[in-house]
């Protein structure tokens, strides 16, 4: 059942973004039919305003802070605390295999940081009324998502074009992209290990099976290729 104008649907968001924050924060206005009720930079905010307040939908960006709870811990804490809350997940990182897990684990919908507002809030719309919202295209990838063999991986790790590692990108596990985006944001293997609450042998292993998925021999070459691997994170 549609909410009506006297009743509108209450959004949070939850993006460690100033400008975007602000951004949904002006754009939403437009929309007769939703209410902010806040927009936060932390998952800690987030949880202290969750308890004060009633949000139909959660917009939450998978990708936060070197210090903040985020990805699949977080959306797991947040389903067990608040089960009837849907959440929409938002991040620049449109990996089919992240967007499959963290489906699994409950969030009504995906949305690339690549769409305009009006797409978002139309996304918004769809969660609110309990139906899946993921874009044509990602709807597609996932559909269709395949397992590789060992001999496809060697042949696309062959291919050392720069303008290929993104698409290498979706070869790496959930927690393997987890870990390369926070090296590549500066964080060493004991401070991922204490993020996600792994051990650092753990974090190691996914580490160099990262590279090794990515056909690269060494954090130098890494670090060269972190705008092909995961450009806008």
């Amino acid at each position: 059942m549609k909410r009506v104008l006297n009743n509108p649907l209450r959004i949070a968001l939850l993006d460690d973004h100033p400008m975007i924050r602000t951004a949904f924060d002006i754009c939403i206005k437009a929309e007769p039919d939703m209410e902010l009720m806040g927009a936060w930079g932390s998952s800690v905010e987030l949880f202290a305003e969750l308890k004060k307040e009633p949000v139909d939908v959660l917009v939450l960006d998978f990708l936060l802070g070197e210090k903040e709870l985020d990805g699949l811990a977080l959306v797991k804490q947040l389903r067990s605390h608040y089960p009837r809350l849907r959440i929409l997940i938002s991040s620049s990182l449109e990996s089919p295999a992240i967007v499959k897990m963290v489906l699994s684990a409950g969030v009504s919908g995906f949305i690339g940081k690549s769409h305009n507002m009006a797409d978002i809030f139309q996304a918004i719309r769809q969660v609110a009324n309990g139906r899946i919202f993921l874009s044509p295209g990602l709807a597609y990838e996932i559909e269709n998502l395949y397992v590789v063999n060992e001999d496809a991986i060697h042949e696309t790790l062959g291919v050392k074009t720069s303008g290929m590692m993104y698409e290498k990108v979706k070869l790496l596990s959930p927690r393997e992209v987890e870990v390369v985006r926070c090296y590549l944001d500066g964080l060493s293997v004991s401070q991922i290990a204490i993020k996600f609450k792994r051990s650092r042998k753990t974090v190691s292993g996914q580490k160099q099976s990262a590279l090794k998925k990515l056909g690269l021999r060494s954090d130098s070459e890494l670090f060269k290729y972190s705008n092909d691997l995961m450009p806008g994170v």
